[in-house]
């Protein structure tokens, strides 16, 4: 239980990284990539508020904040790792 709620704090960090990056650079971003850096934002968020709910439903959207995590180097990486680490070890061994 402790590691889904470490994994909800930092996916609540990563979006409001993606939504401090999307607001620092307003002006030299295209209408296109402030609108995908606020859904990816968005996504990290409603993850990471399931995530500490323990909403099982939502599991899906987990799995895809874990790959596009992956492809947040350095720290985002480390996440969805973890991430996986957590559901192919802990939550299919162990459900509930």
């Amino acid at each position: 239980m402790i590691h889904k709620r470490i994994i909800g704090f930092l996916w609540l960090i990563l979006g409001a990284l993606f939504v401090s990056v999307v607001a620092m650079n307003m002006g030299g971003l295209s209408t296109r990539a402030m609108i995908a850096g606020s859904l990816i934002s968005l996504v990290f968020f409603a993850a990471g508020v399931a995530l500490l709910a323990n909403v099982r439903r939502m599991i899906p959207l987990y799995l895809t904040c874990a790959v596009l995590s992956l492809f947040t180097f350095p720290i985002g990486t480390v996440v969805g790792a973890y991430y996986f680490w957590y559901y192919f070890t802990i939550e299919k061994i162990h459900p509930k």
